[in-house]
């Protein structure tokens, strides 16, 4: 008896793992699904016809993938702590790059907001701006689990 309930026993315990280890992770982060998620709320907030979309988006991600690199450079710096024995200008150095980076970002998107306007209608390029802007607050109350306000109304 023993020598068949042990095989039987091990047989269900690789089968329970293999289900588990089938299923698709929960709560697993996608950036493709996120930026797909954000396109398409993107285009229905901000009524783009596909050929709008089609021009809009690539000057939209190119500026993203841009701005990424400048904050990840700004983050860098401000996690640096200098030695113990570094002196106010020092600081103000470092205050002063991190400055320089966040003007050039500001630059960056007034150039990539004038290619969007050649591309798509000012308006739609501000109407985009604020789909944004609601999508990412929208997704930060669906991460942190609190209820979105715009269904409540």
């Amino acid at each position: 008896m023993k020598r068949k309930i042990l095989p039987l026993f091990v047989l269900f315990w690789v089968l329970g793992h293999i289900q588990f280890m089938a299923q698709p992770p929960k709560g697993q982060f996608s950036p493709q699904d996120f930026v797909k998620h954000l396109e398409s709320f993107i285009v229905r907030e901000a009524c783009l016809t596909p050929a709008e979309a089609t021009a809009f988006f690539p000057i939209f991600h190119e500026l993203h993938d841009k701005q990424r690199g400048i904050n990840w450079q700004i983050r860098e710096l401000k996690k640096r702590s200098l030695p113990a024995h570094s002196t106010d200008k020092d600081y103000y150095n470092l205050i002063k790059e991190i400055n320089k980076l966040k003007i050039e970002s500001a630059e960056l998107e007034d150039v990539y907001y004038k290619k969007m306007c050649k591309a798509v209608p000012a308006r739609k390029v501000h109407e985009a701006m604020q789909a944004e802007d609601r999508f990412h607050r929208r997704m930060l109350r669906k991460f942190s689990n609190r209820p979105d306000r715009s269904k409540q109304k």
